[in-house]
């Protein structure tokens, strides 16, 4: 889940189909299921609050959705309006039925293009093309493919920035690998402790590291503790279910006083 700040009031946030169902959500919930859906909506405000600093400054907050030709979700929040969370929904239906007329036109037409045969990244253009499309369908065409693969990277993007948590068995291991782990840098993250498994987590996250440098940190993370999740929704199970020992730059409070 990617949450990008556009003002002090207003807050974006793309949410890719597959994210949406680990949290149990399917966009049809916006529309069928009120309750579920805002429960869901007020853990996004929530979400904001941790990710980019995001605060309700009115107590009113109101969203709009954009559903994306890939079933992603980008959703815009402020607290500017007066109707409210409850107001919201209704907002988005009204918006979502457009989209959904729009992406069923555009589904459709890349159908009936397929059942044709028709290879539009091959074709060679000559007067009147032998496709059989004029020249505005084609270049909206290419345009919503161009789109689709933008979507693709910024998702494998957000996928290897996003955060991760590793599982140990025994807090010596993971005192060991604050030890063995030197770096100048402060690394964001935090310690928990499953009280009812007796085990622990260590939840890191890519800040101001390099990609390079991130990738690395997991790397030798995976030599002391196994990778158990790098879903978007990992640090809110966490909160929810498990004691925190170390709320902040956990890597570093381990070296200095452990």
């Amino acid at each position: 889940m990617d949450f990008r700040k556009i003002d002090d009031n207003t807050v974006q946030c793309r949410m890719t189909e597959e994210e949406m169902n680990e949290y149990g959500l399917q966009i049809e919930d916006f529309f069928t299921d009120q309750e579920k859906s805002r429960d869901f909506l007020e853990q996004i405000v929530e979400m904001a609050e941790e990710e980019v600093g995001y605060e309700v400054e009115s107590g009113m907050v109101s969203m709009q959705l954009m559903r994306m030709p890939d079933n992603s979700l980008t959703i815009t929040f402020t607290d500017r309006a007066e109707d409210g969370l409850q107001g919201m929904l209704h907002q988005i239906q009204q918006l979502a039925g457009m989209m959904d007329e729009d992406i069923d036109k555009l589904q459709e037409w890349n159908i009936e293009q397929r059942k044709k045969g028709k290879d539009i990244h091959n074709t060679k253009n000559s007067g009147n093309s032998a496709t059989g499309m004029d020249k505005e369908k084609q270049k909206e065409y290419q345009k919503h493919m161009r789109e689709i693969e933008k979507l693709q990277r910024e998702k494998e993007k957000r996928k290897l920035n996003s955060a991760k948590v590793f599982e140990f068995h025994k807090f010596t291991d993971l005192e060991q690998f604050a030890e063995d782990y030197q770096t100048a840098k402060n690394i964001s993250s935090k310690v928990y402790r499953d009280l009812v498994a007796g085990k622990y987590y260590l939840l890191v996250k890519k800040g101001k590291l390099k990609m390079d440098e991130y990738q690395q940190l997991c790397s030798r993370l995976s030599d002391y503790g196994s990778l158990c999740s790098e879903q978007p929704f990992v640090e809110q199970y966490c909160k929810e279910h498990f004691e925190c020992l170390i709320s902040k730059h956990a890597l570093k409070v381990m070296r200095e006083y452990y």
